[in-house]
């Protein structure tokens, strides 16, 4: 599986994999074998070149706060599949007037967050897709007013299937 951290204007793209039940980054063909074992509280093993490192991790809206060795770092950490959803909204998030909002996959509305009449900004949240037991949130492409919402929760959707209107 794809993975892609980003820490500030910096993004790594590895592929994750197991063997022998230890976890295997691979970047640029450099692999990195490490081991990673939970402690409970958002206190974390993290053992790399069997050297072990206790990190702190904290996930708040959207992105891992990690405390590692006494340094911070803001680490957004994507699949595959995220980032093409987040590149998809940020390249309609160009257009101005009535903005159609499409599902990006098909899946499950799972959640609507607005309701009509609402005012949102560029990047609100508006609905929840759960698309292969990850869910997905759909964001506003730019600010306006919730014209119309066109699915409903527990709604299945297609690919390109329009959600809601903001206009």
């Amino acid at each position: 599986m794809k993975i892609y951290s980003t820490i500030g204007k910096n993004t790594w793209q590895f592929n994750w994999v197991e063997k022998n039940g230890r976890q295997v980054l691979v970047e640029n063909k450099k692999q990195i074998d490490f081991n990673f074992k939970s402690l409970g509280n958002n206190r974390h093993i993290f053992i790399l070149n069997d050297q072990p490192h206790l990190i702190h991790i904290i996930k708040q809206n959207g992105i891992y706060h990690i405390h590692f060795d006494g340094d911070y770092f803001p680490v957004q950490v994507e699949d595959e599949q995220t980032r093409e959803l987040r590149a998809l909204v940020e390249q309609s998030s160009q257009f101005t007037g009535e903005q159609k909002i499409c599902a990006p996959i098909p899946g499950l509305i799972t959640k609507i967050k607005v309701k009509e009449g609402d005012i949102v900004k560029e990047r609100d949240g508006l609905v929840i897709l759960e698309a292969m037991k990850m869910e997905n949130e759909i964001k506003s492409e730019s600010s306006g007013t919730i014209k119309q919402i066109l699915v409903k929760e527990g709604t299945p959707v297609e690919k390109d299937q329009e959600l809601i209107i903001i206009e």
